[in-house]
C-alpha cells in the first residue's frame, strides 16, 4: 500500500482545517454576495482613455486555503466577473489579497476632456476611490456596485481650466 497519497491528502485536509481554526472570527454576511470574496477597496486611476485598477479584497478561510494550495491564478475568473462591463481588461498582477488590472478604452474624448460613463460592477465594494490625472484630486464613494460618471482633462495645460469650472459648479 502506497502511503504517500494518503499523507498528502491528510496534510491538505489538515491545512484547510487549520486555516479555518486560525482565522479570526468573521461575519459570514461579508461573504454572502461574493460567496468567498469580499471587496474592501477599488482604486481607479485614469490616464487618457485607460484606467489602472487596484483591488483590495479578503477571502473566506476556505478560499484562502484553496488559493494557498493551488495558486492565485484561480482568482482570475472572479476578477473578470467583477469587471464584466469592461471588455478590454487585462489582469497585470493577482495575489492573495490584491490585484492590479489594466482597463483599456474606458473613457472617450470630448473636447479637452475625457468622459467616463458609469459602469456596473459584478459585486459591491466597501470603497471606490477615483484618482484623477494631473493632481486633479480624489473622489471616494462607499458601498457601491458601479463606477462613477466623471470627466477629467486631457493634459496639464487644461487642468487649471478644469479646476476653475469644478469650483464654479460647487
Amino acid at each position: 500500500m502506497n502511503l504517500k497519497p494518503i499523507i498528502v491528502i491528510t496534510l491538505i485536509i489538515s491545512a484547510v482545517l487549520l486555516a479555518a481554526r486560525i482565522s479570526p472570527a468573521m461575519n459570514s454576511e461579508q461573504y454572502r454576495e461574493g460567496k468567498y470574496i469580499h471587496i474592501d477597496n477599488i482604486v481607479m486611476e485614469f490616464s487618457g482613455t485607460n484606467a489602472t485598477i487596484d483591488v483590495e479584497y479578503h477571502l473566506s478561510p476556505f478560499a484562502k486555503a484553496y488559493i494557498f494550495l493551488f495558486g492565485s491564478k484561480n482568482l482570475e475568473p472572479k476578477m473578470k466577473e467583477i469587471f464584466f462591463k469592461f471588455p478590454e481588461m487585462q489582469i497585470k498582477d493577482i495575489r492573495l489579497n490584491s490585484a492590479t488590472i489594466q482597463l483599456t478604452n474606458v473613457s472617450w474624448k470630448y473636447g479637452h476632456d475625457y468622459m467616463h460613463d458609469s459602469r456596473k460592477l459584478g459585486i459591491h465594494s466597501d470603497v471606490l476611490t477615483i484618482i484623477f490625472p494631473y493632481n486633479q484630486g480624489i473622489r471616494r464613494v462607499q458601498n457601491t456596485n458601479s463606477t462613477l460618471s466623471v470627466f477629467y482633462p486631457d493634459s496639464p495645460k487644461y487642468s487649471e481650466i478644469h479646476n476653475n469650472i469644478t469650483k464654479l459648479s460647487q
